[in-house]
């Protein structure tokens, strides 16, 4: 079947601000240190306890969940820029330990009926219900909903005015011209060499920013057609220890290129050195931070080199894989496609298994907007969210999509795949084991037909 970029897939993709801030980088970013999260017990309960949120309602606008600061979901189910509540929030002053727990420690409750005083509603009756499980000793586990104004005054605990102006593209803090971007709790710094081996699908992990569209088409220009990523620098320097790095972006449309000129230089994190925005999974390889940093400044028309990486918070991945490589954009929406088609789509785009054209798939703005009203946390997978897509597998009568989160990390549960997956890479066979915690996972068609709007790359 065709797919080209009239679809009105491609403009729901480029007029709803669609992305999706990695919970794990926000989440160190409110501590204050770096976490080893492969060693941490339980890091749901960690990531629940730092961002305040229960794990079930993360990754869904529709609860305000702190991954989508800056958008909100509208009366038609669709997301739309806001100002974020949390900034508007005036907390009293601490005077002791025990006022550090917001509205009272839970563990003193010992009735339902203290649940009223403790969310300051009267009616417990009408107290709402976000989930409910039971653990495995029997006991009944219960997310209770607060009201708003409870909700947004615990995310101002930990996401501070700092923190979010760390994380959202503010009007008011939009960089003009040469003027530098200087993020608070960063600074501008080089932290490594652009390769380490070469450009691995792996490689780039999304950082502070809801620009998950373009790391995901960094991923899939990278597994898709690696040659492209190393061509598309060159070192315009003549000293070893200072480059100036010059990448050539294109239009999305006339395929015109631009060659965008940076240096190494990435904002940093002042509490542990490390990239505040993308990075790669590779220790001390810069290649994604830089490429982002590029677009940055190619985008928002910056003509120093501080460009505002928030400046790339939500977009397209089909138009990102477009831009990255000069491709001609294509893009379907699968509600008004069939599953066998969206996997006949993979296919064509595809030898042995693996895409030769760069690919991603991005989910509805909420649920709520889904034709199903799907329940993201039910499948762990993430609302708003770009996805790169690696290609396609048939297993026991079943089909599926071989996708990677550009989180790097939060692999889907339901309708997955298990065991390891094979895919010829150019002149070799390459095997991806599906139980590694890296992201990538296989997802039955039928599932992704109901959880993603969208399937789309360059080509």
């Amino acid at each position: 079947m065709a797919a080209t970029d009239t679809t009105a897939e491609s403009a729901r993709e480029d007029t709803e601000p669609i992305g999706a801030i990695n919970p794990y980088t926000l989440a160190e970013l409110v501590a204050g240190r770096t976490i080893e999260w492969s060693q941490v017990p339980e890091p749901r309960r960690l990531l629940e306890d730092l961002l305040a949120t229960p794990y079930e309602e993360l990754f869904d606008p529709v609860h305000s969940s702190p991954l989508y600061l800056g958008v909100a979901v509208d009366e038609k189910g669709r997301l739309e820029r806001v100002r974020p509540a949390v900034l508007d929030v005036r907390l009293p002053e601490l005077t002791n330990d025990d006022e550090r727990v917001p509205f009272g420690d839970p563990r003193r409750l010992r009735r339902i009926g203290d649940l009223g005083r403790y969310l300051d509603t009267e009616d417990v009756a009408d107290i709402e219900i976000d989930s409910a499980s039971l653990t495995d000793d029997g006991l009944l586990r219960l997310h209770v909903a607060p009201t708003g104004e409870s909700r947004v005054a615990r995310l101002a605990r930990v996401l501070t005015p700092r923190i979010v102006a760390s994380v959202v593209p503010l009007p008011s803090r939009q960089p003009i011209d040469d003027v530098a971007f200087e993020p608070p709790l960063t600074y501008w710094g080089d932290n490594g060499s652009f390769f380490l081996e070469a450009a691995e699908f792996s490689d780039p992990i999304q950082g502070n920013v809801a620009n998950c569209y373009l790391i995901a088409a960094m991923s899939a220009v990278a597994w898709a057609q690696p040659d492209r990523i190393r061509h598309m620098t060159r070192a315009t320097g003549t000293g070893q220890q200072q480059f100036v790095n010059k990448v050539r972006l294109h239009d999305a449309t006339s395929h015109a290129g631009t060659d965008v000129e940076i240096t190494d230089a990435i904002p940093l994190k002042f509490s542990n050195n490390r990239p505040m925005y993308a990075r790669s999974s590779e220790p001390g390889e810069t290649w994604p931070s830089i490429l982002e940093k590029a677009y940055a400044k190619w985008e928002s028309g910056h003509t120093g080199d501080t460009p505002s990486i928030e400046s790339t918070a939500w977009g397209s991945g089909s138009r990102a894989c477009a831009e990255l490589t000069g491709l001609t954009r294509w893009s379907v929406d699968t509600a008004s496609t069939s599953a066998d088609d969206l996997w006949s789509l993979v296919r064509q785009n595809s030898l042995s298994g693996r895409t030769f054209n760069p690919m991603t798939a991005g989910t509805y703005g909420s649920g709520e907007s889904s034709p199903d009203k799907v329940v993201y946390a039910d499948a762990n997978l993430v609302a708003s969210h770009v996805y790169t897509v690696l290609g396609w597998d048939y297993r026991n009568g079943k089909k599926y999509i071989v996708l990677r989160n550009p989180w790097g990390s939060t692999e889907a549960t339901q309708g997955a795949l298990g065991g390891t997956v094979s895919f010829y890479d150019i002149s070799w066979w390459r095997s991806i084991a599906l139980a590694d915690p890296d992201g990538v996972f296989g997802l039955e068609m039928s599932v992704f037909k109901s959880y993603f709007a969208s399937l789309g790359g360059a080509r």
